[in-house]
């Protein structure tokens, strides 16, 4: 696939991601087997919709026991910024009382979302709530919480591609980008 109109700069490969979505899946898996959690499957939790391609290679590589579940939590509606007030929009269907959970998120920005998710996940009763997220921007951050595992750290600019989005578009790129924001004032779908 050919760069987009709006991409200003590629900052990862679909290579690059691979190979470092790999390690973090070996890393987690030698975190929980140090851990014994033989009595307990791992709940592997995805905040869609950006989660997909990077929950989808990571359990590929991902060998111990888990369970897959997912929620939509939003806190951006269409926008390049959030609007600050999370809102779940699907909620878990199982019971994480006294599990080990592990959240999948594509990136932390400001982290509103996902401090609130990971308090919502606690209030329900899991013995232990990580997270892992394929990108950190930790200039973005508007409240304390960081990720037990992250791939890579960016700089404060909007990204797309591999699960990231504009208004639901451009998640399809095989790559994570820079988003050319100048473009977008202008762009006509």
């Amino acid at each position: 696939m050919k760069n987009h109109p709006l991409v200003k700069e590629i900052l990862f490969s679909k290579e690059e991601i691979e190979t470092r979505t790999k390690q973090l899946a070996k890393e987690i898996e030698s975190y929980y087997k140090s851990k014994n959690v033989n009595e307990n499957t791992v709940i592997l939790i995805g905040l869609l919709k950006g989660c997909i391609p990077f929950m989808a290679d990571f359990i590929k590589y991902f060998d111990h026991e888990c369970q897959t579940e997912y929620m939509v939590v939003s806190s951006y509606l269409g926008g390049t910024k959030t609007t600050g007030e999370p809102k779940i929009n699907l909620d878990l269907n199982i019971s994480i009382k006294d599990k080990h959970v592990l959240i999948i998120e594509d990136i932390i920005d400001s982290g509103i979302t996902l401090k609130y998710v990971k308090n919502y996940i606690s209030f329900k009763g899991a013995k232990e709530v990580k997270v892992v997220t394929l990108l950190d921007k930790p200039e973005g951050r508007t409240v304390k919480i960081d990720a037990d595992w992250s791939g890579f750290v960016i700089k404060h600019e909007f990204v797309i591609g591999y699960g990231l989005d504009y208004d639901e578009r451009l998640r399809n790129l095989p790559y994570i980008a820079v988003c050319d924001v100048d473009k977008l004032k202008v762009w006509k779908w």
